[in-house]
């Protein structure tokens, strides 16, 4: 019988992972970690039973602990796009250099990781087995992010990963399945709409032009894949001719994006964005940015590493500097602190933020409405499990599905086996 254990990302936002069995197979769906210094992972599965893994995008609490499972074993098959594949080399390689001593593995097993993969393109089926099929489809979530449709001996599950049906500067929208069995749906915002996302684009860019004109150094913390080139496309976009420069590994991440314009809604776009923005590479260049007024676009988004954190202790105690958030705070993060408290802990003393703080809403997760399109959307699934959101968001979501469609729809705790019929 076919069954599904929830192993991580349930009832919580943060180290997901799934696993399928087919009694022949085991196929395990990303394998994530919490994204800290300290890691956190999913429960623990033996790497000698994994046949397969199939990662749907490259953020840390997708792809953080899939290098475990090729830690001296037979190295099961990952599944996932090209681009996902370079980008989780490039973040995986990033947290072995922040959390290297407290990782339970290395560059070593990442390199095994590397070499056991096959590259899928979207739209691409793959038998992974006899009677085991995978489709990889557009997941509207950073370039390369891929909902994973698994079709077994007829039975269709289709697990949408981060999900987002908006169209963004970077990427088009996400496709939907719609006759999938089960469906294992993400409710990171099932609480709420994201505001118009023309509208919070102008918004974004007229509060940092009108900074920078009053004389604002505006730091920007964001993510470095994704995110961060989002922000450059926007500015680009709206004509933003003020001072720019991104920092760490954004520029990584960009180079890699240039090289698969496939995967871009407007190649060009980010071509001329990354063209006509300064390239941070040293100390003394950024030391000379901050002394005249601009835009520093830098990792990390939450300040949990990268040149963000060094932009910050310049500029947090100046009331001619800005600090605009342009993704979600994880409670216990410093961007969270600085965003609900205006303090930061420095030098193990808790001091006050002085520099202007703002938030822009430019997700790249589906909202409430659109996770309710979805779900219109589907024909008769027998089963919804809700996933990656907090407890009484997934809770609530899965309820609202039984009541509004009449979907048999549940929020799993970790270590939950759902036995599919």
């Amino acid at each position: 019988m076919l069954k599904i254990r929830f192993l991580g990302g349930v009832r919580r936002i943060g180290a997901s992972g799934i696993l399928v069995d087919t009694e022949k197979h085991k196929i395990l769906l990303d394998y994530g970690s919490y994204p800290s210094k300290k890691p956190d992972f999913p429960l623990p599965v033996s790497p000698y039973e994994i046949d397969a893994i199939v990662l749907s995008h490259a953020h840390i609490d997708h792809s953080g602990a899939i290098p475990l499972l090729y830690k001296g074993a037979k190295g099961p098959l990952l599944i996932t796009t090209p681009l996902t594949l370079e980008l989780s080399d490039l973040l995986i390689n990033d947290m072995i250099k922040i959390s290297g001593n407290k990782l339970p593995f290395s560059k070593t097993e990442l390199n095994k990781m590397i070499q056991h993969a096959v590259p899928v393109t979207y739209n691409e089926q793959v038998e992974l087995f006899d009677g085991v099929r995978v489709t990889l489809k557009n997941a509207g979530h950073i370039p390369g992010s891929a909902s994973i449709l698994l079709e077994i001996d007829g039975t269709k599950i289709w697990y949408t990963g981060d999900i987002n049906l908006t169209n963004t500067r970077l990427i088009e929208g996400a496709e939907i399945v719609k006759d999938a069995d089960y469906v294992i749906i993400e409710s990171t915002y099932a609480y709420k709409d994201h505001p118009d996302r023309e509208k919070e684009e102008r918004r974004f860019y007229k509060a940092v032009k009108e900074l920078v004109e009053d004389g604002f150094t505006v730091l920007i913390p964001a993510f470095a894949v994704g995110r961060s080139q989002e922000v450059m496309c926007i500015l680009w976009h709206h004509g933003f001719d003020g001072r720019t420069a991104l920092d760490g590994m954004a520029q990584t991440a960009t180079s890699i994006f240039l090289s698969y314009p496939e995967y871009l809604r407007d190649f060009l776009e980010l071509k001329h964005s990354a063209r006509h923005i300064k390239w941070m590479k040293s100390r003394s260049q950024r030391r000379k940015m901050l002394k005249r007024p601009g835009a520093v676009i830098s990792p990390a988004g939450m300040f949990s590493g990268g040149w963000s954190e060094w932009y910050l202790r310049q500029i947090y105690n100046k009331e001619e500097a800005a600090i605009i958030f342009v993704s979600y705070q994880v409670p216990g993060t410093v961007g969270r602190k600085i965003l609900d408290e205006k303090k930061v802990v420095l030098g193990g003393k808790v001091r006050e933020v002085k520099a202007k703080v703002d938030f822009f809403e430019l997700s790249s997760h589906s909202g409430r409405t659109q996770l309710n399109k979805i779900i219109s959307s589907l024909e008769d699934p027998q089963k919804i499990f809700v996933v990656h959101g907090e407890s009484d968001v997934a809770e609530s979501f899965a309820k609202e599905i039984y009541e509004k469609y009449g979907f048999d729809a549940i929020a799993p705790y970790p270590g939950d086996i759902a036995f599919l019929d």
